[in-house]
């Protein structure tokens, strides 16, 4: 059996590289291309490189997108106004540019931590680049390709694949809502039970219930043969880190990423925190929490980026809505930290705790711009709603949400121009009025 297993992770390796040579080997080119500027000592050809990248986005970007046509210095990102999701969204259309509007994009929909909507095309070249980067941060962590991956998420219908998908992609999916001791434990023996290398994606959330399921067990060591594990959405905290790293000998690094543009940055296997940006995909800046001046040095900041590779809908100075530090090093400047509020939780009508990231079911329904979930009482939740006049799913999204929180929960839909926004500069998309 070892051996099958052994064979199958040699094909998966070479026939993914094989139809990439005979692809044109983008993929491979992309890699290399990330390699020259990330792994350079020379910061005068890293810094030429990275320029090139960002002037060649903003030149097509005034020359083909309505909504930067008017921008007269195009050689200055400063010029250039600071965006965020409900700016695109209320007119999606003028991010578009006119080159890819016929062309076969990717759409990808993300609702983040924030519970704010968006939807953006990405032509196949930045589809491309973000494979070629989830390979090389991956590899840094550990993980190559034919690896077996297990992905620790919400598997929400829009993520969902088939079982013949996941058998090709080597992925199985693990899902994190109602991750209970029972479900833990069939997890757990299942880990043991596989021979395979294998690598760990996850919510940091889902991490850290399996680390006080193990901790209330007083359990040893497991040998899973686990090559890396990368924890995503959610701060990892340290306490989750150590107990990871001790549960299964592996090191646990947490990735900065987001669907509308992808690996933003990640933290290294070595003993330092900070995260290592992707300056040859993304020019990231931290700007002020108050004003879109450029934040110090080791002042916390609204975390921009400037998206290098998506031309079809190019992300020019975006808000991303997440909080951190950046700190000057002698090569690349680096994220420090990663802040931000930790989201509260919620718990279903039977005290099982929930998911936040339920959240991510309204992406399904259209007409959706920003969700916040409230638990008033033990039964009692109050849904705020940010819509379009195009929405019509009231009671669909009621009993979406009745399926998480149980069949007894109370929703009472509440519409809002817009969700509170913090003074941190983020907005929580759940909050526990019950427990306080």
């Amino acid at each position: 059996m070892t051996g099958i297993i052994r064979l199958l992770e040699w094909l998966r390796y070479h026939v993914f590289w094989i139809k990439d040579f005979f692809m044109g080997a983008k993929i491979s080119n992309h890699i290399k291309k990330i390699q020259e500027v990330l792994e350079n000592k020379d910061p005068i050809r890293t810094k030429k490189i990275h320029e090139n990248d960002l002037q060649g986005l903003l030149n097509h970007a005034v020359t083909t997108t309505p909504y930067y046509k008017d921008i007269k210095q195009k050689k200055s990102l400063s010029a250039f106004p600071v965006i965020n999701k409900n700016i695109i969204n209320s007119n999606p259309s003028q991010f578009k540019s006119s080159l890819f509007l016929k062309t076969n994009n990717k759409t990808v929909s993300t609702s983040g931590s924030t519970g704010a909507l968006l939807t953006v095309s990405q032509n196949k070249d930045k589809v491309d680049r973000n494979t070629a980067d989830t390979i090389y941060f991956s590899v840094l962590a550990g993980f190559k390709v034919g690896h077996k991956l297990y992905y620790l998420r919400h598997w929400s219908t829009q993520y969902k694949k088939s079982k013949i998908l996941s058998f090709i992609q080597n992925i199985v999916p693990i899902e994190v809502i109602n991750m209970n001791g029972d479900k833990i434990e069939a997890l757990l023996n299942q880990l043991e039970g596989d021979p395979s290398k294998k690598g760990w994606l996850g919510y940091a959330s889902g991490f850290e219930s399996i680390c006080q399921y193990l901790d209330s067990k007083k359990a040893k060591p497991i040998d899973a043969n686990f090559k890396s594990i990368i924890a995503i959405s959610e701060n990892l905290n340290k306490q989750t880190k150590q107990r990871m790293e001790y549960y299964f000998r592996t090191p646990i690094v947490s990735r900065y990423s987001n669907m509308e543009n992808g690996i933003i940055a990640q933290q290294q296997t070595d003993s330092t925190s900070h995260f290592v940006i992707n300056w040859a995909s993304y020019h990231v800046e931290i700007l002020k929490l108050d004003s879109d001046e450029t934040a110090e040095f080791g002042e916390l900041g609204r975390i921009v980026v400037t998206d290098l590779f998506n031309f079809a809908t190019p992300l020019i100075r975006y808000d991303t809505g997440d909080i951190g530090i950046m700190e000057a090093t002698s090569r690349f400047p680096v994220l420090s930290g990663i802040e931000g509020r930790k989201l509260d939780c919620v718990f279903s009508t039977n005290g099982t705790l929930i998911s936040s990231f339920i959240i991510i079911e309204a992406c399904n329904f259209s007409g959706i711009n920003q969700v916040q979930l409230i638990q008033e009482t033990k039964t009692q939740y109050t849904l705020r709603l940010n819509c379009s006049e195009k929405f019509n799913h009231e009671i669909a999204v009621i009993e979406k949400f009745r399926s998480f929180l149980g069949k007894d929960a109370k929703l009472l839909i509440e519409y809002v121009n817009e969700i509170p926004i913090l003074d941190s500069g983020k907005r929580r998309s759940v909050i526990n009025n019950f427990l306080k």
